[in-house]
């Protein structure tokens, strides 16, 4: 197979050159790596020589949000659950790729904003941590 080189981020699809032909293909970030799907494979990227990259891994990192599109698989908490740092709070199905919610600190669940078998978009908290 062919060198995949990523030409360009927009929003959560990026652009690869393979061979001489480009993509358009969307992308999970999880902490400093960048993981995606094409053509069967999953490919991931460590992006920490990128500071560009580094400040979006870091906030998608942090947060309680879907980093894509996907639906709800499983959730794995209530409002009430007490949780650690890292415990697994939400799992979401994005590009054919399981994809953890983990909670940022220790904390208490205040709320869950998704329902099992929902599609959620990226940007909104799935789950209120206090």
């Amino acid at each position: 197979m062919s060198d995949i080189e990523i030409i360009a981020i927009r929003g959560n699809d990026a652009e690869i050159r393979v061979g001489e032909r480009t993509y358009i293909v969307p992308f999970i970030v999880q902490g400093s790596e960048v993981s995606f799907a094409f053509d069967g494979e999953i490919y991931s990227v460590e992006t920490a020589a990128s500071s560009g990259a580094r400040g979006r891994a870091k906030h998608r990192d942090h947060s309680l949000a879907a980093p894509m599109p996907g639906l709800v698989l499983k959730i794995l908490v209530q409002p009430g659950s007490v949780v650690k740092k890292g415990a697994p709070l939400i799992i979401l199905e994005a590009m054919k790729m399981e994809h953890t919610i983990a909670a940022p600190r220790d904390g208490t669940i205040k709320t869950v904003n998704c329902k099992e078998g929902e599609m959620v978009q990226p940007g909104i908290d799935l789950v209120e941590l206090t």
